[in-house]
């Protein structure tokens, strides 16, 4: 298989894991130093540990979430890639009536590892949020 069948594969790896809040799995997608960028939050975290701390924080708001990828355009130089995806996430605010939807660009950098592809950097880049209020569950 192409490299970068393999590195559609840790993309969408990542947002299903996500999804799910499997972080174990999620972390597997980076290398152990790697760096998660949110620029227009102004955040910025480096390493399994740091990584792992934002994701939990930012999900422990959550009921659910679903991310959703696009297809991503990969460009390949010997050990290292780069790629950039659209992102949608969408779920449920926890303890509220109330649904978001977040949009956005990931721009991806990975390297090849005995173990795969891993994201050595990834880059969230937002486009826009938007929350709306739920009907009440039954």
């Amino acid at each position: 298989m192409p490299d970068e069948y393999w590195i559609q594969r840790t993309i969408s790896l990542y947002s299903q894991r996500a999804s799910v809040g499997d972080w174990d799995r999620v972390l597997d997608t980076y290398v152990p130093d790697g760096v998660w960028d949110i620029p227009h939050l102004n955040m910025r975290f480096e390493g399994h540990d740091a990584i792992r701390g934002a994701l939990t924080g930012f999900f422990g708001v959550m009921d659910y979430v679903v991310q959703l990828n696009g297809p991503a355009v990969i460009d390949v130089d010997g050990d290292t890639a780069t790629a950039r995806s659209l992102i949608r996430e969408c779920g449920r605010s926890k303890d509220r009536d109330e649904g978001f939807e977040f949009f956005g660009t990931y721009a991806d950098s990975l390297v090849r590892t005995a173990a795969g592809w891993k994201f050595s950097r990834r880059v969230f880049e937002g486009v826009g949020t938007h929350y709306f209020p739920l009907l009440p569950t039954a």
